[in-house]
């Protein structure tokens, strides 16, 4: 019986194990390009599927998460490449908001000569509402937790 339970713990070991998770990540989104080009809802199904099994391994470990996918002899980086990457997402989120905002604008106030795009202009706008609500949610968030 001890060595039924030792083989289910190597079993779910290696399911653990970053360079599955990565494997498995590389096969899910393959899943959903293919089931996007072929248009077929099971393999987006299958992708789904796959995509909430990593999930929920990932919540399972992850406090762990820093030792499954980083090596720990490698220095990935520092705190000036995080300042770094952190300014170029800010600005990143804030131009792609405004972008998405003003072609949503544009659209709209275009609707009385091409009306067929009026929908799109309303979902551009919503769209850059809810970046930008979801930005300030978690401004709001992280400054109380930190």
């Amino acid at each position: 019986m001890t060595s039924k339970k030792g083989m289910i713990k190597k079993i779910l070991s290696i399911f653990e194990s970053g360079l599955f998770i990565k494997i498995l990540s590389v096969f899910e989104s393959s899943l959903w390009i293919a089931g996007l080009i072929l248009g077929n809802i099971y393999i987006i199904m299958l992708a789904i599927v796959i995509l909430i099994a990593i999930i929920i391994v990932l919540y399972v470990h992850k406090e762990n998460l820093k030792e499954i996918f980083q090596d720990s002899n490698v220095i990935v980086e520092d705190e000036r490449t995080q300042l770094i990457n952190e300014k170029a997402a800010t600005m990143t989120l804030g131009i792609l908001i405004a972008a998405t905002l003003y072609a949503g604008i544009i659209i709209i106030a275009l609707r009385n000569s091409y009306p067929q795009f009026s929908e799109i202009g309303y979902t551009l706008l919503l769209l850059a509402l809810f970046c930008f609500i979801l930005y300030y949610a978690s401004r709001i968030y992280y400054s109380r937790k930190y």
